[in-house]
């Protein structure tokens, strides 16, 4: 069926590379391979989402670790971590959905119905089950809940639909862009490196057509 429709070959939407996993990829749950910190700080939960998780938050020490290599300490994508016997295979099923989302798109759907109160007791449900107390004032509901949504669902491939649909995309990244480039070591470059100039500009929205469609149509 051609490269581009072969699942076992996807391609991701440009995205924050520290909070995403590569889905179906065998190896994409393996935090050991920390050589790789040296080269590109590759897959690194970034200082940003370290600091939305609030404190006495379960989910912070269940989805992010630590370990030292050459004197630094750097985080390292904890969730769904499971020992493998050959090196980057794991048996670990991909969840597409789970309850807790379920629950904060039912929160999400009545905020932006105006039922405020009534997304408070989904919102901490959620909460809750990560050892944290209840959201009482519905003012700027909607950001508490995206923010709930990030940390919940983080390294689950969810981060970059959200600030597409919510129409933030484009100015969370900028916003990113600027801090990374401003402070490099703080985002784990290693000394000397910092982002290309260009880095966190013309930022993508949309999936390209897959190339097997794309030869379907006159217009390619």
């Amino acid at each position: 069926d051609g490269f581009a429709s072969n699942f076992i070959n996807p391609f991701i939407a440009p995205t924050l590379a520290a909070e995403i996993t590569t889905l179906f990829a065998a190896n994409g749950i393996n935090p050991a391979n920390v050589q790789a910190l040296s080269v590109e700080g590759y897959n690194i939960p970034t200082p940003d989402l370290i600091a939305a998780y609030e404190a006495g938050d379960i989910r912070k020490d269940a989805s992010i670790g630590s370990v030292t290599a050459g004197g630094k300490t750097y985080p390292f994508i904890k969730k769904y971590m499971h020992p493998h016997a050959q090196f980057g295979i794991t048996n670990n099923n991909w969840p597409v959905y789970r309850y807790a989302e379920t629950l904060l798109l039912l929160a999400e759907a009545l905020n932006e119905q105006g039922k405020s109160t009534e997304a408070l007791t989904y919102l901490n449900q959620v909460r809750n089950r990560a050892g944290l107390g209840n959201v009482t004032s519905t003012a700027g509901l909607k950001d508490v809940i995206m923010n709930e949504r990030r940390v919940e669902l983080a390294f689950e491939n969810k981060r970059w639909l959200d600030l597409v649909r919510t129409g933030t995309a484009v100015s969370v990244i900028t916003a990113y862009g600027q801090r990374v480039k401003a402070n490099p070591a703080s985002y784990y470059f290693p000394a000397g490196f910092a982002p290309v100039p260009a880095a966190f500009s013309d930022i993508k929205l949309i999936f390209p057509l897959p190339a097997s469609e794309a030869l379907l149509s006159p217009y390619f």
